[in-house]
């Protein structure tokens, strides 16, 4: 070190070869550069309360810092995707690290704290010299990524991710050289330049410049990078910029309920109105709420939600991405309500949450319904009924929009205000009004739990576990076995059980995902009734889409359930010795994870214990298994209807897997999924080769009952 300087005096000179005008001149930018970030996030924020009100609650503010924390410090969901979370990582944690310098280096300079100094003045150097570069690397991934690789579900690229990627890029390169340029020509020269490596890599570059020629050059770069800086700030609420506010806002009030709930309006209360006069859903721009249009603002078009989407996958017409983009660009199109409500909004609006919301929309001329227009994904009517309610966009959206609680949304306006569904589904929820299913009398129903001796608990009755067998399984042949094999497990297990006989009918899920929001709560509250009429420890289901009902819908009636999926209940017996798997079950296991089941609740794991115990069974994984199955393609009342079109559907995709996974059994723990499976095998001529039974059908097996 020139002069003997010691790591405890390495400094340099802040603002070299500016002057004192420069540093005037900065800070005036830079507060007009404020001013216009603020006068941007102001305009979002209105069109955030042109939104109607939204009755979440927005309390709970620790669990939301952690989830914060989880995802916009630690980029979990992001870094899901190696290639994505590689490059984003290296972008958001490198503008982080120049960011906190900026920062450092403005306290010492303008507050007079002297703390960039010795070994922080060096920390920092490091720090942001390699933030630099790891910065440009990851510019450069994501660059190659979109215009060169170009995976099939990133959308087209637009003009403005070029303009974000250059700036971003821009910024560092100007950066770079006035560091290089200042470590050449000062007249001290740099001695602490080899913790900077990056930045003498730029110093060595300019050797051929007289010391005037670079001093001009570190003046003008210096300027021209601070000039893009407080451009890029003005820009960040009038362009793709905006994600980094709006995608960590929309984090921090993300969904706390459970996944399987969704927000309800009381149709009981709404039709004892004197005007009877009500909105259910959303059929126009106009009625979103703040948060959803938050929801809007969040996506930044990656696509990750197309990725995992098992009918975007199979070539089916529905692309959440597009669901968003779309919407976005309506409510943002002239005349809608967030851009008459700058002229017409009133001060004295209420609130909801963190942000107030009008109530009313602004505007007295309605905007025209969201479906049949014209050059976006809703000019098909149909395009809404081929979400499948599997939650894989919601679950893998880094920005945490709620896609499956729009699409319900849009379905409940079709098929509440509008009266269209499409017509087999349509016939589904007309029998489910008149006879309590969607397949057929109650009779039949009753017969067969007469037929399989379980014990009909009557009102005021109680016993040990109420077992539900759900629509499916009670009307279809082929799903009787495997509840009459779950009823010897009981018997064999020695408990007492008992059923609802004519009392159990359908839990209302079909009515609740295809948008039908009066019979949905109609029939929960009829099963409520039901239940409540009864005394019991545990309500055991094996039908995932009746457990959802039961444990995160109906508390939103007031009626709380102790309800366990039967593979929950398999595993622990089998876990306790209650149950001895004695017989071997000498098979190649591959386990298909039903969507609400596994994202919906969380319950990976109690379906593979109860298969791991079993001995001589090898289970075999799929390709896309836990977290990220694939959809049987059943839900979203798609049991019912047949939308799709071409060879590829989601179960003949789910079959090719179990092919590849080596297994000659797929073992499943939904009679939605058992259906939707077969008919992949059927689709795929394999029914001599592979064979769909429920982990119950396994489980009785090896017991030897």
């Amino acid at each position: 070190m020139r002069g003997g300087a010691t790591q405890d005096q390495a400094a340099r000179e802040l603002m070299w070869n500016l002057g004192a005008a420069s540093h005037v001149a900065m800070y005036v930018l830079m507060a007009i550069a404020f001013l216009i970030f603020a006068w941007g996030l102001r305009r979002r924020i209105r069109e955030w309360k042109a939104g109607k009100p939204t009755d979440e609650s927005f309390a709970a503010w620790g669990r939301r810092a952690l989830v914060l924390a989880r995802e916009t410090l630690l980029q979990n969901r992001t870094r899901g995707r190696f290639l994505p979370g590689l490059f984003h990582s290296l972008v958001f944690y490198s503008f982080g690290a120049l960011f906190v310098t900026t920062l450092v280096v403005m306290a010492d300079m303008d507050f007079g704290i002297p703390i960039y100094r010795g070994t922080v003045y060096l920390f920092f150097t490091i720090l942001s010299d390699l933030a630099a570069a790891l910065l440009l690397i990851g510019l450069a991934i994501a660059a190659a990524r979109r215009y060169i690789a170009r995976p099939r579900h990133l959308p087209e690229p637009k003009p403005a991710d070029a303009v974000i990627l250059g700036i971003l890029a821009f910024l560092v390169l100007t950066g770079l050289l006035a560091e290089g340029a200042r470590m050449r020509f000062h007249p001290d020269g740099d001695p602490w330049r080899a913790y900077a490596p990056i930045g003498a890599l730029f110093s060595s570059m300019l050797a051929g410049l007289s010391p005037q020629a670079g001093r001009t050059l570190h003046f003008l770069t210096w300027w021209t990078h601070a000039l893009g800086t407080f451009a890029m700030i003005a820009l960040i609420p009038h362009t793709k910029f905006f994600h980094m506010l709006a995608i960590p806002a929309n984090q921090y009030l993300s969904k706390q309920t459970p996944t399987g709930s969704l927000a309800r309006v009381d149709i009981e209360s709404l039709l004892a109105k004197e005007d009877a006069e009500f909105e259910v859903g959303v059929a126009r721009c106009e009625q979103l709420t703040w948060k959803q249009r938050l929801d809007l603002d969040a996506c930044i078009e990656c696509g990750r939600c197309d990725e995992v989407c098992p009918a975007w996958a199979t070539g089916q017409p529905l692309s959440p991405r597009r669901l968003i983009e779309d919407l976005k660009r309506m409510a943002r199109a002239p005349g809608s309500p967030d851009r008459r409500d700058r002229a017409l909004e009133s001060p004295g609006a209420g609130a909801s949450g963190a942000i107030a919301g009008s109530g009313e929309p602004a505007a007295s001329v309605p905007q025209k319904p969201i479906i049949g227009v014209e050059g976006t994904v809703f000019s098909d009517p149909q395009f809404i009924w081929h979400c499948r309610t599997c939650h894989a966009c919601q679950t893998d959206c880094p920005a945490a929009i709620r896609h499956v609680d729009l699409f319900v949304e849009l379905r409940r306006a079709e098929v509440m205000m509008e009266g269209r569904i499409p017509a087999d589904a349509g016939r589904a929820l007309r029998a489910l009004e008149a006879q309590g299913n969607p397949f057929g009398p109650q009779a039949a129903r009753l017969e067969f739990v007469e037929r399989l001796g379980i014990p009909v608990v009557e009102p005021g009755g109680e016993t040990e576990i109420l077992l539900w067998i759900g629509c499916v399984a009670t009307y279809d042949p082929e799903k009787q076995k495997s509840v009459e094999d779950l009823v010897a497990i009981l018997r064999h297990a020695g408990v007492p059980f008992g059923h609802l006989g004519r009392d159990e009918t359908c839990c209302g899920d079909p009515a609740r995902v295809l948008g039908d929001e009066n019979l949905f709560q109609s029939t929960a509250k009829r099963t409520i009734e039901a239940l409540q009429s009864r005394r019991f420890k545990t309500l055991l289901v094996s039908c995932p889409h009746g457990y959802n009902a039961f444990a995160h819908e109906y508390p939103g009636f007031g009626a709380t359930f102790p309800v366990k999926h039967h593979s929950q209940l398999l595993a622990e017996w089998l876990a306790e010795g209650r149950l001895r798997a004695g017989e071997r079950v000498e098979e190649r296991v591959a386990y298909h994870d039903p969507c609400y089941l596994g994202r919906y609740q969380g319950l990976w794991e109690p379906p593979r214990r109860a298969l791991r115990s079993l001995p001589g069974l090898q289970l075999r994984e799929m390709r896309h298994r836990m977290d990220s199955s694939h959809c049987c393609g059943a839900g979203g009342g798609h049991y019912w209807m047949d939308l799709d079109s071409g060879d590829h559907r989601p179960y003949t995709r789910r079959v090719d897997e179990a092919v590849a996974s080596g297994a000659g059994t797929i073992a499943v723990g939904c009679a939605f999924c058992q259906q939707m499976l077969v008919d992949g095998l059927k689709a795929r001529d394999l029914e001599e080769r592979l064979r769909v039974v429920d982990l119950a059908t396994l489980v009785r097996r090896s017991l030897g009952i």
